[in-house]
Formats: structure tokens, C-alpha cells, sequence
């Protein structure tokens, strides 16, 4: 039978496990929270910028075909860099899928062990 000291080691570990798990996923969250909104930003950016063009192609053309086609270019132009930008932000998610899962699987092998260490002190 196990004393009241070695019952008090065996919560302070799994206090400080529990704890240091959640540091960890606070800081991934951060993270993950961070690159998202830079992919935002600068997907927004996009949106300023294409609009930037619209209105000066507007301004300085006078002609109807070239502001046409000035404005189809700046379109396709912000399409493919939305894509671009679309698949950047899939690439963030991914990666922070892989991250969580990691910490995942790092919890349950710490927790594991704790259990085992526990059981056999018992």
C-alpha cells in the first residue's frame, strides 16, 4: 500500500504533466492563431491592392476596350494570387493538423507512462 508521500509525487507528476500539456497547446494554439491571421491579412492586402488597380486603370484610361481589358487583367491577376494565397492558408491548417495531432499522441505517451510509473510503485 502506497503512502500519503508517494500519493502526493504521484499527483505533483501529474499535475505537472497536465500542466506542461497545456503550456504546450497554448502555445501551439498561438501559433496556429498567428499564421492564420497573417494569411488574412494578406489575403486582404490582395483585396486593396486589385482594388487600387481597378481605380487606376479607371482614372488614367479613356478608352473603353483598353479600361476593359486593364480591368480583366487585374482580375485575373487577384485570382491567381488568391489561389496562391488560398492554398498557403491550406497549407497552415495542414500543418497545424500535424502539430495537433502530435501533441496528441505526445499526451497520451506521457500520460501512459505516468500511469505505469504509478502502477508499479503501487
Amino acid at each position: 500500500m502506497k503512502t500519503s508521500a508517494v500519493n502526493l509525487d504521484v499527483m505533483k507528476e501529474f499535475g505537472v504533466a497536465g500542466f506542461e500539456a497545456a503550456r504546450s497547446l497554448g502555445e501551439l494554439n498561438l501559433r496556429t492563431w498567428e499564421k492564420l491571421v497573417e494569411k488574412q491579412t494578406e489575403t486582404f492586402g490582395l483585396f486593396v491592392d486589385a482594388g487600387i488597380e481597378m481605380v487606376k486603370a479607371s482614372t488614367e484610361l479613356k478608352d473603353i476596350k483598353e479600361l476593359v481589358n486593364a480591368e480583366m487583367e487585374v482580375a485575373k491577376q487577384f485570382g491567381e494570387n488568391l489561389v496562391v494565397k488560398g492554398r498557403e492558408a491550406l497549407q497552415v491548417t495542414t500543418d497545424a493538423r500535424d502539430d495537433y495531432r502530435s501533441w496528441a499522441e505526445q499526451g497520451v505517451e506521457v500520460f501512459t507512462k505516468q500511469v505505469s510509473k504509478s502502477a508499479k510503485s503501487a
